[in-house]
C-alpha cells in the first residue's frame, strides 16, 4: 500500500470535520496560566517584562514560565533560562525540552512513560486519544475520571484523561511536576502535573515541515508556520499534523484489523502586543480521532493476540477549544494575568473489554464535555519578597449516553455462551455537572541571600451534581434476551421500561484549606538543598458506572464518593558540581492519603464500583542525572522506588475466593494491599553520541535508550491474576542534520525487542462449583509491537 492510497478518504474526511470544529487551529496561547513551578522561585528574582521584552516576544516566551524566564541570563536560549530558574525552585521537576524530546525521537505524550523519575504511564490506553498518568503511586485508575495527575496545555486544565493526547511537532517543552500543585494557578492536582508549552508566535519566523512513513503503514505530515504580522505588534502561528497507522492486531470475529491510528490535530495563534503593557492572545485547537478503541486479546486463547470480539470497537471524537490570555503590567512592580479557556468534545465509542465472541459486558457509549473555566491571578514583586495571589472557577457538564450489556445469571464460557448466557441489556443517560471555587495564593520571602520560605494557601469549594436513568433496552418479561438476539437489541434497541423506580438524582458539596511551605537553602550557586510540605486534593463526585438494574443499584448512582486529600512530605537537592558537565537531582518523599478514591471490579459479576477505600501512603526516593562528556557525548540517567500500599480499608473485606487451580482471588481490597499502578523500581538511561564526519556533508548521531519497571498491580484487590511482570524496553535512533541545519533525515526503531508485554488485564470467574471458581474469561491489553518510522524535517 503506498502513502497516498493510506486513508486518504478518511484524511480528507477529517480535514472537513477539522474546519467545521474551529476556523483557525492553535495549542493554546503564548502567555498561558503561570504555574506553580514557575513561580515557585527564591524571592527577589523576578523581575517584571519590561518594553523590550513585550516589543519582542520571541525572546518573552510563554506566561507557564515567564517568570522563569525573566531571570536574565544574556545568551542563554529559552529552554536553558526555564531550566535554569527550575534549578532554583523547591520541588521535583523535570523538564524535557523540545531539543531533547526530538533527540529521543519522541512524538507524543504517550512515549511519555518511564523517561522521568516514578512517571509511570500505561502504553495501553482505551484508545488514541486518551492518556493517563501515575506519579508516586497518586493516579486515576478509570479512563472516565478526573486526572490525579492534571495535564495542562499551556496552563489549561484538561478535566478528563480522554481527550489528553497530544502530538508533539510544535511543542517546546514538557514539563514534569512532581507533587501537589495549584498554589499559584488554576485548577488544583494532587498528584503533580504534566505540562505541555506549545511554541509561542513572536518576531522570528519559523516553518518546519515533516513527513515519515514506518512499519503498518504508518506516516505522518505535520508542519508548523510562526511568525510576525506585524512587527513588534501582531503575531500568528498555525500547526497541523495527521498521523495515521493500520492495525497490528487482528479480529478473527468480523476479519478486520484493530488498534490502528487515524489521527488529525491542528493548533493557531493570533497574539497582539498592542503597547509595553499589554499581552493578548487568542487561540484555538481542534482534534479528531477516529483510531479505534483498544482491542483485547484473550490469555486463555491459544493465540493471545487474537481478537475475537463481535463489537467492533468504533471510536469518534471530536474536539474543539478557545483559550484567551490576558497579560497587563500594572507597574514595575505588579503584573495581571488572566486566562479565559471554552472546550468541548464529543466521543461515540464502542467498547469490548474482554476479548470473546459474546460480548459479555460490552457498551456502545456516547460522551460529551463542555468545560469553561477562567483564572485570574496578580504577580508582585517587591525585592526580597514576591506574592501571587489568584481566584479561579470551573464549570463541567459530564454527559454519558451507555448502552450496557450485563449478563444475567452465571457466566460460561465461550464454547457455552451461545447456548446458556443469557443478557440484560440496558440503556443509562447520565448528566454529571461539577462546579470548582478557589481563592489561592503563594508567598516567597528572601531571609537571607542564600535562605528563601515559601508559603502558600488554597481555598476549595466543590459542587457536584448528579442525574441519572436507567432503562430496559428489551421489552417485555425479566427484560433478557439470549445469543445472538442481544447484538440487535445492543445496537438499535428502543429504550423501554425504567430498571430504576424513577429519576436517580443527587448533589454534594465540599470544602477544601490546603496549606504549603517551603524552605530553600543555596548554599553554593550549584548545591540547593530544600525541605517542602503541602496538601493536594482530588475532587469527589458520583459513580458515572452505575448501570445495573434494580432498586439496591441505585443507590451506587446516589451515594457520592469523597474528595481524595494527599499529605506530601518532601527533601531534595538540586545540584550542579560540574558547570555544563554534569548535573544531578534528587528527592525522597512520603504521601499520607485520605478517602483513598479506587475503582475495584467484580470478578463473579464483572461489575466496577467506584468510592473511598481509606487510607494509605506512599513512600520513596527519586534521582535524575544529565552528563555532557566532551562535544559528542549526552547521557541521561533516571531511577526511582516506590512504596505505596492502602494502610486500612474501609470497607468490609471478604475471604478469597478458590480457584481450580489452586490458587486464589480477591473479590475486594483489603488492609496491606499495595496500591495499583505503583511499580517497586522505575529506570531510564539513554546515551547520545554524536559522530565526527570528516569527508561527509552533515551532522550524523546516534543514540538508543532503555527503561525498565518492576512488577505492578493494576487495580486494589492486589491479585497475582492482574499483576503485570517487570518490563524492559529498547529503542535506538539515528539522525542526520544538514551543515545549514535546514534537513533532518531520522530514523528510529522502538520496542527493539518486540516485546508485547500485557499493559490491562481483566479477570472474569463463571459460577462456583462447590465453592471452587474457574475463568472463562482472562483479557488483556498489549503495548505496541516493534516498529520502524523514518522522518523527513525541513526547517526555515
Amino acid at each position: 500500500m503506498t502513502l497516498a492510497s493510506v486513508d486518504s478518504s478518511r484524511a480528507l474526511k477529517n480535514g472537513r470535520r477539522l474546519m467545521l470544529l474551529v476556523s483557525a487551529f492553535t495549542s493554546s496561547t503564548a502567555l498561558a496560566a503561570p504555574s506553580d513551578v514557575s513561580q515557585s522561585r527564591p524571592a527577589g528574582t523576578h523581575k517584571p517584562r519590561n518594553a523590550a521584552q513585550i516589543r519582542h516576544p520571541a525572546q518573552a516566551g510563554r506566561a507557564s514560565v515567564a517568570k522563569a524566564e525573566s531571570i536574565a541570563v544574556t545568551g542563554q536560549t529559552h529552554g536553558a533560562r526555564l531550566h535554569a530558574a527550575l534549578q532554583r525552585t523547591p520541588a521535583s521537576i523535570s523538564l524535557l525540552t523540545g531539543e531533547r524530546l526530538r533527540q529521543l525521537g519522541v512524538t507524543d505524550v504517550r512515549q511519555l512513560a518511564n523517561l522521568t523519575p516514578n512517571l509511570y504511564e500505561p502504553r495501553a490506553t482505551v484508545g488514541f486519544s486518551a492518556t493517563n498518568y501515575f506519579i508516586r503511586g497518586i493516579g486515576e485508575l478509570d479512563p472516565q475520571g478526573e486526572p490525579s495527575v492534571g495535564t495542562y496545555i499551556d496552563g489549561v486544565y484538561l478535566p478528563r484523561t480522554i481527550g489528553t493526547m497530544q502530538e508533539l511537532l510544535d511543542v517546546d517543552n514538557v514539563q514534569i511536576d512532581r507533587g501537589p500543585v495549584g498554589f499559584t494557578a488554576g485548577h488544583q492536582a494532587e498528584g503533580g502535573a504534566v505540562r505541555i508549552n506549545t511554541v509561542a508566535p513572536g518576531n522570528t519566523k519559523q516553518f518546519r515541515a515533516l513527513v515519515g512513513y514506518g512499519s503498518y503503514n504508518e506516516y505522518r505530515a505535520a508542519f508548523l508556520a510562526s511568525g510576525a504580522l506585524v512587527k513588534d505588534r501582531v503575531y500568528a502561528s498555525l500547526a497541523f499534523d495527521r498521523h495515521g497507522r493500520d492495525g497490528f492486531d487482528r479480529n478473527y470475529t468480523l476479519n478486520q484489523t484493530e488498534n490502528n491510528i487515524d489521527y488529525t490535530q491542528a493548533r493557531g495563534k493570533l497574539r497582539f502586543t498592542p503597547n509595553d503593557r499589554w499581552d493578548i492572545t487568542l487561540a484555538f485547537d481542534g482534534t479528531v480521532d477516529g483510531s479505534t478503541n483498544r482491542g483485547y486479546g484473550n490469555l486463555l486463547n491459544g493465540y493471545t493476540h487474537g481478537l475475537y470480539s463481535s463489537i467492533y470497537p468504533k471510536n469518534n471524537y471530536s474536539q474543539a477549544g478557545f483559550t484567551g490570555n490576558v497579560n497587563y503590567v500594572v507597574n514595575s512592580h505588579l503584573q495581571l494575568h488572566s486566562t479565559t479557556a471554552v472546550r468541548g468534545y464529543d466521543d461515540t465509542g464502542y467498547y469490548d473489554n474482554y476479548g470473546t465472541k459474546y460480548i459479555q459486558r460490552s457498551q456502545l457509549l456516547y460522551y460529551k464535555d463542555r468545560a469553561y473555566s477562567e483564572d485570574l491571578n496578580l504577580h508582585g514583586d517587591y525585592g526580597r519578597l514576591s506574592f501571587t495571589i489568584g481566584a479561579y472557577f470551573m464549570y463541567e457538564d459530564w454527559y454519558t449516553a451507555r448502552r450496557a450489556n450485563n449478563t444475567t445469571g452465571a457466566w460460561y464460557p465461550d464454547s457455552q455462551a451461545a447456548s446458556l448466557q443469557s443478557y440484560t441489556p440496558v440503556y443509562a443517560k447520565i448528566d454529571q455537572l461539577t462546579r470548582i471555587w478557589a481563592l489561592y495564593g503563594q508567598a516567597e520571602y528572601k531571609i537571607t541571600p542564600t535562605l528563601t520560605a515559601t508559603v502558600g494557601l488554597r481555598f476549595n469549594h466543590e459542587s457536584h451534581s448528579n442525574a441519572e436513568d436507567l432503562n430496559y433496552l428489551v421489552a417485555g418479561g425479566n427484560h433478557s434476551v439470549g445469543w445472538p438476539g442481544v447484538i440487535s437489541a445492543l445496537y438499535s434497541g428502543a429504550p423501554g421500561a425504567s430498571a430504576w423506580p424513577g429519576h436517580a438524582a443527587a448533589h454534594a458539596d465540599w470544602t477544601q484549606l490546603l496549606p504549603k511551605g517551603a524552605l530553600t537553602w543555596q548554599i553554593t550557586p550549584s548545591v540547593m538543598p530544600y525541605v517542602s510540605i503541602s496538601q493536594g486534593s482530588k475532587s469527589g463526585g458520583y459513580d458515572y458506572r452505575a448501570q445495573t438494574p434494580g432498586v439496591a443499584n441505585m443507590a451506587q448512582a446516589l451515594l457520592p464518593y469523597k474528595p481524595e486529600l494527599v499529605t506530601t512530605f518532601e527533601i531534595g537537592a538540586k545540584t550542579s558540581p560540574f558547570a555544563h558537565i554534569l548535573e544531578v537531582n534528587g528527592a525522597l518523599f512520603w504521601n499520607n492519603f485520605n478517602n483513598i478514591q479506587m475503582t475495584t471490579y467484580d470478578a463473579t459479576t464483572a461489575l466496577s464500583h467506584r468510592f473511598n477505600a481509606g487510607k494509605g501512603h506512599s513512600a520513596g526516593a527519586e534521582m535524575e542525572a544529565t552528563a555532557h562528556i566532551g562535544s559528542n557525548w549526552d547521557m541521561h540517567y533516571t531511577a526511582s522506588y516506590l512504596y505505596a500500599q492502602l494502610d486500612h480499608f474501609d470497607g468490609v473485606s471478604t475471604a478469597p475466593l478458590k480457584l481450580a487451580d489452586g490458587g486464589a482471588y480477591n473479590n475486594a481490597p483489603h488492609s496491606g494491599a499495595r496500591l495499583p499502578y505503583s511499580p517497586r523500581w522505575q529506570m531510564n538511561a539513554s546515551v547520545f553520541y554524536r559522530v565526527p564526519l570528516r569527508r561527509a556533508p552533515g551532522q550524523f548521531s546516534i543514540g538508543a535508550d532503555v527503561s525498565w519497571q518492576s512488577s505492578l498491580y493494576l487495580d486494589g484487590n492486589e491479585n497475582a491474576q492482574t499483576r503485570l511482570s517487570p518490563q524492559t524496553y529498547f529503542n535506538a535512533i539515528a539522525t542526520w542534520t544538514s551543515d545549514d541545519k535546514r534537513w533532518t533525515i531520522t530514523g528510529q526503531v522502538r520496542n527493539i525487542l518486540d516485546r508485547r508485554y500485557p499493559q490491562t488485564l481483566s479477570y472474569t470467574l463463571g459460577s462456583a462449583s462447590h465453592g471452587v471458581y474457574s475463568p472463562v474469561n482472562y483479557a488483556a491489553a498489549f503495548a505496541d509491537p516493534r516498529t520502524i518510522f523514518v522522518t523527513a524535517e525541513y526547517k526555515l
